[in-house]
């Protein structure tokens, strides 16, 4: 799989890219990322990649020349499965959002910034939208970090136990059941007996039950979408 992101800062990515299992996925070559700074495609003078929005009103749009352009240069390289743009404004992201894009071999992710984007890419160019919350962030990077960590470490081969992603959280629209480690007492709190039992049947009951009872407990809405 590879990942094109396009940022006008891509320092803000640095970061979560070359620590734990993004690394990893990288080093393993199971994924490629590429940060792509659209300033770099700006042809004014000044580099400037923004600019006052017509009729008026508070704030800035991210101009449509620099981002068409770098939009057109990777796609003349490449063909692309998906090109998506991080906005408020988009369809909220879920787990099957992911599991499909798991799926994809090449990926184009594009940060918003300012008031956002030339509406006209958001008609030419852009195939999905997404959203990581209900709120607004200063820039689209930390969504687009957050949003590529949810793909890749579904891709075969990241994880050490490949079985782990299929028992995540909103994976069967449930989430996952409480978990314990070493030691089996501690300050006289007890790991239930279930599961010092060896008795795997009873276990996985027991792990069934507990996310069912936690999911209607916290994200009741998650089990509407089973029914």
């Amino acid at each position: 799989m590879r990942i094109d992101i396009l940022t006008l800062l891509p320092e803000l990515l640095a970061g979560p890219f070359s620590a734990s299992i993004m690394k990893r996925a990288q080093d393993k070559k199971l994924v490629e990322i590429h940060f792509h700074n659209i300033r770099d495609y700006a042809t004014n003078k000044h580099k400037n990649v923004d600019d006052y929005q017509y009729g008026g009103g508070a704030g800035m749009v991210m101009s449509i020349e620099p981002i068409v352009t770098i939009i057109e240069k990777l796609q003349h390289e490449r063909t692309y499965d998906e090109v998506i743009y991080l906005t408020p404004d988009g369809v909220l992201l879920q787990q099957a959002i992911c599991n499909d894009l798991s799926l994809k071999g090449n990926i184009m992710l594009l940060c918003g910034h300012y008031k956002g984007i030339d509406e006209r890419i958001r008609e030419h160019f852009i195939t999905k939208e997404i959203s990581i919350g209900s709120y607004v962030l200063s820039g689209g990077e930390i969504a687009a970090a957050v949003l590529t960590d949810a793909i890749v470490r579904l891709l075969p081969g990241v994880l050490n136990d490949e079985t782990s992603a299929l028992t995540d959280s909103f994976q069967d629209h449930l989430l996952s059941p409480p978990v314990y480690t070493r030691p089996p007492e501690f300050r006289g709190w007890k790991v239930p007996d279930v599961l010092l039992s060896g008795n795997f049947p009873n276990i996985e009951k027991w792990r069934e039950d507990k996310a069912l009872e936690r999911t209607k407990d916290r994200r009741p809405d998650l089990l509407n979408k089973t029914q």
